[in-house]
């Protein structure tokens, strides 16, 4: 499959270095096909072939680029150059799941968890530093917003993780529930998605990206319509006060819009709309919940996904216990509710769902490197993966 972002303007998301050099992985195909005509007077198919060495075979340099002649590798690097993150920490888990700390130009920081379970690789993607959404449950959260991520510090955490891999190991799985609300970053996201479908670039199927969001409900039928990836929604209440009382945005976007919107969405043949349903225990863990989580999904082409709570000491909430968590699974399964519970992978590390990001942005200040890892409480496995 091929896909790419349509174009947008480039001041709102693309930086140019300190030489004012383009951010050239931050563009898409067909921004980059133009530029290259436009800027550079080249012929339109020149822009694929630097695509090609940008994404499949992950160049750091253009010189590496030896289909194109020594003068247009040369040109290339007085206006533009190829971006990478720079990874500082590695963590290991006991469960076998790794994540990757990754310092940005700017000297902030980020996450990606890579998380191996059977024949799937999945990698956890984050889409922001920080978080502007507050849900009260959320560590990330606690950071606000600090920035949004450029296509290419989010496009290249899958490529970078990949580098690294060992040969004929590949990742099966994208999934944008790290650091940040995806849609919050919207045009930055879709042109990195279109970056990971392209098949000239990272080549993954639609079915295997999945897009967490809190509902932002104008945003979510925009995704709908430019790119097929899976889309899964952050619910964590069975009611309107509940959710207003853990999820802001519900403020904006009432449980009710939200789940219309949901209801109404053109879905490709064959996908269901998968709902996160965070557990706190005597909170939203009774059958009560379950009850009205059925009537709310009603009508829609729905999946729950339960994901008891991951305790921390920041919060007083706690995990339920496992046979609460079964019988609410019982529970929708004998409505005829397809439900799973998630297995949280990546405690020992803080790398579970909801614990992203606020050690290492805590550390910062003051030898932050090695007080991220003793906050972690592990060292890292390569320090230059």
């Amino acid at each position: 499959m091929s896909a790419s972002a349509p174009r947008r303007s480039k001041a709102n998301r693309l930086l140019y270095d300190a030489q004012g050099r383009l951010d050239i992985k931050s563009l898409s195909l067909p921004e980059l096909e133009a530029w290259v005509v436009e800027e550079l007077g080249w012929k339109r198919y020149r822009a694929k072939q630097v695509w090609k060495w940008l994404w499949q075979k992950g160049a750091r340099t253009f010189d590496e680029m030896t289909d194109l002649s020594r003068d247009a590798r040369t040109r290339l690097a007085g206006v533009a150059y190829i971006h990478f993150l720079e990874p500082e920490v590695v963590l290991r888990s006991a469960d076998g799941t790794l994540k990757y700390l990754w310092k940005l130009e700017d000297g902030r920081t980020v996450e990606s968890v890579l998380i191996p379970d059977g024949d799937r690789l999945t990698l956890c993607m984050s889409s922001q530093v920080g978080c502007a959404m507050g849900c009260t449950f959320c560590l990330t959260g606690d950071l606000g917003l600090i920035r949004h991520l450029k296509p290419s510090e989010i496009a290249n955490q899958p490529l970078q993780v990949g580098l690294q891999l060992p040969e004929g190991t590949r990742i099966t799985n994208l999934v944008y529930m790290g650091m940040g609300e995806p849609l919050h970053n919207f045009d930055n996201l879709v042109t990195a998605l279109g970056t990971c479908l392209d098949d000239n670039a990272l080549n993954y199927s639609h079915r295997r990206i999945t897009v967490s969001t809190v509902g932002l409900v104008p945003r979510l039928e925009e995704l709908g319509e430019t790119l097929p990836v899976n889309l899964a929604v952050s619910l964590n209440a069975s009611n309107q006060e509940h959710r207003l009382q853990i999820m802001p945005i519900t403020r904006k976007y009432s449980l009710q819009e939200l789940l219309d919107t949901c209801r109404d969405l053109d879905l490709p043949s064959g996908k269901r709309i998968t709902f996160e349903y965070v557990m706190f225990r005597d909170d939203n863990d009774g059958l009560e919940d379950a009850k009205r989580l059925v009537k709310l999904l009603h009508g829609i082409k729905a999946k729950v996904n339960l994901i008891p709570y991951n305790e921390n000491p920041d919060r007083d909430l706690r995990r339920p216990p496992e046979e609460r968590i079964a019988a609410f699974q019982d529970y929708l399964h004998s409505r005829g509710l397809n439900c799973t519970v998630r297995t949280s992978r990546g405690l020992d590390i803080s790398a579970a769902c909801g614990q992203l990001g606020k050690a290492w942005e805590q550390a910062k200040d003051g030898g932050w490197l090695e007080d991220a890892r003793r906050l972690a409480g592990y060292h890292p496995t390569s320090a230059n993966p």
